[in-house]
């Protein structure tokens, strides 16, 4: 895998930005809404068509606009599916999480009504979930029947890098957020950007955040090392998204801030991918 993205994942991340934008605003859940925008703009379908050249180097760069939205959509999946399997643009089109094996169990994170799951061959995986589980609004999670075979091999790795990259996308987010809220709260009568202790947590998040992109990218590199990679990246997300909640002081995990949604997204993903791996 090359570590350059090329013109057309330039292109696909940002206009998936440009679209995710556009609904800024939107509650904590699946976004069925602007799914719909992006799968009409055909940026769903477009890693599964060899010709337009979509590697899994510029799967990550769109993977990572998209975990910077407090809202989610299947694009990351889609386009993972669309690489791996030979699926029609209808059922594209209709969204695709595919099965993923959590310790025991057979799941299919970012499920939502509508969405195709897949099994590890990509056949539709037609029984409805067992149950639906919400620990993270943004990333409900389908629990299967453990007779559903989950994606293993080539596509379990490129699936871990991805979704290391959409928590990277979270700790953007919370990062932007933090810088800013810094620069606004003031205490003892000046911004608390300016207490070293602050300054330090937002340096160190900005080094976590780093670290765990570089652990996305060498997941991708080196398959028969990807668990650790991904269990490495996650470990660093949550790092440095905990000391963007510190930034905030008391206030760092209400609803009204709205980080936790970021923080519940990696805890999730980390749970498929990371921790048990």
């Amino acid at each position: 895998m090359s570590t350059v993205v090329e013109e057309v994942g330039t292109l696909v991340a940002e206009n998936v930005h440009e679209i995710l934008e556009s609904a800024a605003g939107s509650p904590a859940a699946p976004n069925a809404k602007i799914w719909s925008v992006l799968a009409e703009g055909g940026w769903g379908t477009i890693s599964a068509d060899p010709e337009n050249g979509m590697e899994l180097r510029d799967i990550l760069e769109v993977a990572r606009i998209s975990g910077r939205f407090p809202y989610s959509t299947p694009i990351v999946s889609t386009l993972l599916a669309g690489r791996w399997f030979e699926l029609d643009e209808e059922q594209l089109a209709a969204g695709v999480v595919p099965a993923l094996r959590r310790g025991t169990e057979i799941v299919a994170p970012y499920y939502s009504e509508g969405v195709m799951v897949v099994d590890g061959s990509g056949a539709p995986v037609e029984a409805a979930p067992l149950s639906v589980e919400s620990f993270s609004l943004l990333t409900p999670v389908a629990l299967l029947s453990g007779a559903t075979a989950e994606i293993h091999g080539s596509q379990l790795v490129e699936a871990r890098a991805a979704y290391v990259a959409v928590a990277v996308g979270c700790a953007d987010a919370v990062i932007e957020q933090s810088v800013a809220w810094a620069q606004t709260r003031e205490q003892f009568g000046q911004p608390i950007k300016g207490f070293q202790a602050v300054r330090h947590h937002l340096a160190d998040a900005h080094i976590a955040r780093e670290q765990a992109w570089t652990a996305a990218i060498a997941a991708a590199h080196e398959p028969e090392r990807s668990a650790r990679w991904a269990r490495q990246g996650f470990s660093l997300v949550r790092t440095a998204i905990e000391l963007g909640i510190q930034v905030h002081g008391g206030v760092g995990f209400t609803w009204e801030v709205g980080i936790q949604h970021f923080l519940n997204q990696v805890i999730e993903l980390d749970s498929i991918l990371g921790e048990t791996q």
